[in-house]
């Protein structure tokens, strides 16, 4: 089972795709299924109704007690990514302190760099969001939770940082938002975390041959992994799953109700 992706439509075709690929790869036929919310994704796992799911770190940390084994990505020699807290140029905040006060725009409830990173680091400079903040809005995407913060709109928001871990360039961020990006400068960036993971529930069967015919997966192969194209990985690797309880205290658990 995939999360929700880009329009139901192209998940859905691509999900067809992916489920011939896999039925080719494994010798079996293979079902592809699209997740309507996370909330639908991590209850088909805990009903044992998937036997691979493809989850986001805040599915990770909620399910990893039912994890056989986690596989995550290597993308760019990475197993890991950051994110960048960005606010508007001439704001006078310098310091994690100085929002206090302020109003967020943040991505999504459940989206890693674009806020539940961002409140990891809070909480481990010693802030609590509930009472920094006045008012926390979701955006829907990176974009328009910048232009909120370019338009005076927000104070701040979070956007992931490039493969190599560097700071957001202006480049990058008019990428997203064009000439507004020149309103726009970094507070700081976060601790790595990690990025989504394969997930092999304890239930499934032949859980460990699988896992191995998914760490010998490589974007090398010809004809190329189309697991790995869908997942956007060079390769797999066997992923810390304690890594995701650092998710733990900032997820909202009405999200998965």
């Amino acid at each position: 089972m995939l999360p929700p992706d880009r329009g139901l439509v192209r998940a859905s075709a691509r999900a067809a795709v992916l489920a011939d690929w896999m039925s080719s790869w494994l010798d079996e036929r293979a079902h592809v299924s699209i997740a309507t919310s996370y909330r639908e994704l991590a209850l088909a796992v805990e009903r044992r109704e998937v036997d691979l799911a493809w989850a986001p770190p805040a599915v990770c940390a909620k399910l990893r007690a039912l994890a056989r084994t986690m596989l995550t990505v290597v993308r760019y020699g990475a197993t890991s990514c950051r994110a960048a807290l960005v606010v508007r140029a001439g704001s006078g905040i310098r310091s994690l302190e100085d929002l206090a006060g302020k109003r967020a725009a943040w991505v999504d409830p459940l989206s890693t760099s674009g806020h539940l990173m961002a409140l990891v680091h809070l909480r481990e400079h010693g802030l609590d969001r509930r009472g920094l903040f006045i008012e926390e809005r979701f955006a829907g995407s990176y974009r328009d939770a910048l232009l909120q913060v370019a338009d005076g709109k927000a104070d701040v928001t979070s956007v992931f940082v490039v493969a190599d871990g560097s700071a957001p360039t202006l480049n990058e961020l008019e990428d997203l938002v064009g000439p507004k990006a020149r309103a726009l400068e970094l507070l700081c960036t976060t601790a790595p975390a990690p990025y989504d993971a394969l997930m092999i529930p304890a239930h499934t069967l032949d859980a460990n041959a699988l896992e191995r015919k998914l760490l010998a997966l490589d974007q090398r192969m010809s004809p190329p992994a189309m697991l790995l194209e869908v997942c956007r990985a060079d390769r797999f690797v066997r992923a810390n799953v304690e890594e995701y309880s650092r998710f733990d205290e900032v997820i909202d658990p009405i999200l998965f109700e």
